[in-house]
């Protein structure tokens, strides 16, 4: 519906024409504003809408904003967060890809796969991509710098410095433009002050 109104609007704006395509994810729950840019159209996001392939979502200050695809994976943006899902193929009983694009704070959850099934997921940050192997994990601005903290399974954090493997959940590093961190384990406090960056109110 999201789609089709915002179509209307631009057709009555004399805008350039939208292809209509289909969804790929939804909205499952927002805090503050956000929106969602599709081409030519934009306009604000709420609960239950849908998210379309090469859609920018962006959230405002204070905000936070929950997506949910159609693989089952999640993720949820803190503040001022962006994010663009460039690559997306689910294939139930097959190989399934998935890449984002994001900047600002983030929580990824892979969704769950048939014992048949394979995916090929990735995120691509500022500053570092990381591999996605059946995943829990958070991202983003902390400390002065980029981190990158396991909460299950495992993820390989790339730069140009060199690839760091997070094998055990807990395991983090940071990065900055110059160099990354080697491995160790966070400290509660820091855990839990990445987590708030993303936790609704």
């Amino acid at each position: 519906m999201r789609r089709l109104a915002l179509t209307l609007a631009a057709i009555a704006a004399a805008a350039v024409p939208a292809f209509a395509a289909d969804p790929i994810g939804k909205v499952d729950r927002i805090q503050g504003d956000a929106t969602g840019t599709d081409g030519n159209l934009s306009g604000p996001l709420s609960a239950g809408a849908d998210i379309f392939l090469n859609e920018i979502v962006a959230t405002g200050a204070a905000a936070r904003l929950a997506l949910s695809f159609l693989d089952g994976t999640t993720l949820t943006l803190g503040e001022n967060a962006k994010v663009t899902i460039d690559t997306f193929v689910y294939q139930p009983a097959g190989q399934s890809q998935l890449h984002a694009t994001v900047a600002g704070a983030f929580r990824y959850i892979s969704g769950k796969l048939a014992d048949s099934a394979t995916r090929q997921a990735s995120v691509t940050t500022p500053i570092a991509t990381i591999g996605v192997r059946g995943t829990d994990f958070w991202g983003g601005p902390i400390d002065g710098q980029f981190g990158v903290v396991l909460l299950e399974g495992a993820v390989t954090v790339t730069t140009p410095s060199g690839t760091a493997s997070l094998l055990e959940a807990g395991q983090g590093v940071n990065v900055t433009s110059a160099a990354m961190s080697g491995v160790t384990t966070w400290p509660d406090d820091k855990r839990n002050r990445a987590l708030a960056t993303v936790a609704f109110q």
